[in-house]
């Protein structure tokens, strides 16, 4: 269990009689009340689902999809209990609810974990193992490198990479299980295939699929981009984002997300 103080001036008016108070310090007519709360630690490890690389777990029977790309937190409920928390969530997010998700999906999922949740914990992943560690508390993590999250205005949660020798910024997205980069990265670039994806805001559309490398802070590895659609690669560019790495990061990696210093860290996956 651990312990933070709280320090709250009050303003002192009158003969005022304190019972039961915290502890008392005045200085020049103000109460200083310190306030002692108690911190519920809490760490748990799930197994998780990779469906066709969606990074998927159990919570006390609900299927949660975790998704950094998306700024909220989705359910067939408004609420969902989570590491000894309730905390709220939206029933639809551009008209479109978790049935519709599911569907598009191919997937039964009852939360879609966003980001308004998955920053308050520190969060370890390890696609070989299947795992997933949600903790309140700092994780110790031997790194082989550490790369900064970029947090933006619109809520979006970026990292640079370098491609084709060319630093790049690309959403992080854990729930993108195809990764994605601009066009003007793939021109040149052979054709390896085409996909299948889906977006909730676009519905499901195809992709060609191009076979590249992509490095980390000196780390390489490789990826299998995708292109794409105008309607979403417009809007992205315009804040100077130019795709989306998802499931080639995270499988590549055992990786920790640390929202509370915006801090990415990598270790080589035994």
């Amino acid at each position: 269990m651990a312990i933070k103080k709280q320090i709250k001036p009050y303003r002192l008016i009158g003969n005022l009689n304190i019972v039961n108070s915290p502890d008392i310090v005045y200085k020049d007519s103000i109460i200083f009340a310190i306030f002692v709360e108690k911190i519920s630690v809490m760490k748990k490890l799930f197994l998780i689902d990779l469906f066709d690389g969606h990074l998927i777990f159990e919570n006390d029977g609900l299927k949660v999809l975790v998704d950094t790309g998306c700024p909220v937190t989705i359910g067939k409920s408004t609420h969902f209990d989570f590491m000894g928390q309730s905390y709220q969530c939206m029933t639809e997010f551009g008209g479109k609810g978790i049935a519709e998700i599911s569907a598009m999906m191919g997937y039964d999922i009852d939360v879609f974990l966003g980001m308004n949740i998955i920053e308050q914990f520190y969060i370890q992943t390890n696609y070989q193992s299947k795992e997933i560690t949600f903790s309140t508390e700092e994780i110790t993590f031997d790194s082989i490198c550490s790369t900064p999250i970029i947090r933006g205005r619109m809520g979006e949660v970026c990292i640079d990479l370098t491609v084709k020798g060319k630093n790049v910024r690309l959403a992080l997205d854990t729930g993108a299980r195809i990764s994605y980069i601009d066009e003007s990265f793939t021109n040149g670039e052979p054709k390896v295939g085409t996909r299948d994806d889906f977006n909730p805001l676009i519905g499901n559309f195809s992709t060609p699929i191009y076979s590249m490398e992509a490095s980390i802070c000196d780390q390489t590895f490789p990826v299998n981009f995708g292109k794409l659609p105008p309607v979403m690669a417009m809007p992205l560019k315009m804040m100077g984002i130019y795709g989306a790495i998802g499931f080639d990061l995270y499988n590549a990696f055992t990786v920790l997300m640390d929202f509370k210093k915006n801090m990415l860290s990598l270790k080589c996956n035994t």
